[in-house]
């Protein structure tokens, strides 16, 4: 306590310009002589155990997918559901290489050929710059249609003043 006190007062006479030193080296000049910092440099440092990422394997928020990709579930139900008469979608898209939607449901990237029961079906397809198509089709039973969707740009590449 008393030293404390001391460091107090030293630190009023160099804060008036006596010399300039750092709040820093009074405070660690005063810990030197104080008891409690004696006893406390003698005693061994507590060990934390944290939880750090890098131990862990999985985080508790983000659940790993495991399995098949959506998309390759998607398409094997549409052909599980197919029947006898299943329909055949050669699906292509310009420029190709779009995600493919049936039914709001992913099933790949294009071109893509799917074999699905025959009815009528919505197609979306999304392009890597936000470029994206839709059409509704109708699937005939035991037959090959192929479905060429021009992508849409969502926003222009360029603009022309008048």
């Amino acid at each position: 306590m008393r030293s404390i006190c001391k460091a107090a007062a030293l630190l009023v006479l160099f804060g008036q310009g006596a010399h300039r030193a750092s709040a820093q080296d009074l405070a660690e000049s005063a810990a030197l002589t104080s008891h409690t910092t004696m006893a406390t440099r003698s005693a061994k440092p507590p060990s934390f155990t944290t939880a750090s990422p890098v131990n862990q394997k999985t985080s508790p928020h983000i659940v790993a997918q495991t399995g098949p990709p959506v998309e390759e579930t998607n398409r094997k139900t549409l052909q599980d559901n197919a029947g006898e008469k299943a329909g055949k979608l050669l699906l292509r898209s310009v420029p190709s290489g779009a995600e493919i939607f049936i039914n709001d449901l992913l099933v790949g990237r294009s071109p893509l050929l799917v074999i699905m029961a025959p009815g009528k079906y919505t197609i979306d397809m999304r392009g890597p710059r936000q470029e994206s198509g839709r059409s509704t089709v109708g699937v005939l039973p035991k037959e090959t249609q192929t479905v060429v969707i021009n992508l849409n740009e969502k926003y222009p590449t360029s603009v022309t003043i008048r």
